[in-house]
């Protein structure tokens, strides 16, 4: 490799730890967010685009072409930053669901509201549920049954999958590798955690 071509590998490489790369953060950065989310009880404001600055940084240290020892080096840097990374996320969800505090929405990432807006959703379908079920609503419950028995879920194929005849009766496939396709509730989830295909979410 000429001087010249090792100088920019070792740029590029620096790059996974510079703060001041392109937007990224770095290593250094995510574990002083984290040491000081973990030491502290009440949760932290951070920058609201500090996820998507990771995961910039991440795809842009495995889009790097190395070799050998710079390889190794590159790989164990992107597991470091991806660890740190869940560590930190795990650990703000966690302060985020104790309820220990008012929760300060000012404090939270785009990322985290949605996550909260999901549970939030999930805690009032239960409610529902138990409501009329303890005040004796049958047709509010028979409206739940039938939205579910409509409902359908865009999924992505990881895989060849075989023609299958759906529970709405229809028949479905078959699919390839990459194929999108909206299928019923139960057969999506079915086929989701069977690791055939992944959720494509609509807004």
């Amino acid at each position: 490799m000429s001087s010249t071509a090792e100088a920019q590998n070792r740029g590029e490489m620096d790059a996974g730890d510079d703060s001041n790369s392109g937007g990224h953060l770095a290593l250094k950065d995510v574990y002083k967010l984290l040491k000081k989310e973990i030491e502290t009880p009440l949760l932290q404001a951070i920058e609201p685009d500090t996820f998507q600055k990771i995961a910039a940084a991440l795809g842009n240290l495995r889009g790097q072409g190395y070799e050998g020892v710079e390889a190794k080096v590159r790989d164990r840097m992107a597991e470091l930053l991806a660890s740190s990374a869940q560590l930190l996320i795990e650990a703000r969800q966690a302060k985020i669901r104790s309820g220990g505090e008012p929760l300060d929405y000012s404090k939270l990432t785009d990322e985290e509201k949605y996550v909260l807006d999901g549970r939030r959703e999930s805690e009032s379908r239960i409610d529902e549920v138990v409501a009329a079920t303890i005040k004796g609503r049958p047709k509010v419950l028979e409206s739940i049954s039938a939205r579910m028995r409509s409902k359908q879920i865009v999924v992505r194929f990881l895989r060849p999958t075989e023609a299958f005849v759906g529970v709405d009766m229809n028949k479905y496939g078959p699919f390839q590798q990459e194929d999108v396709a909206s299928l019923p509730f139960e057969n999506a989830r079915s086929i989701i955690e069977g690791g055939a295909a992944v959720e494509v979410h609509v807004e």
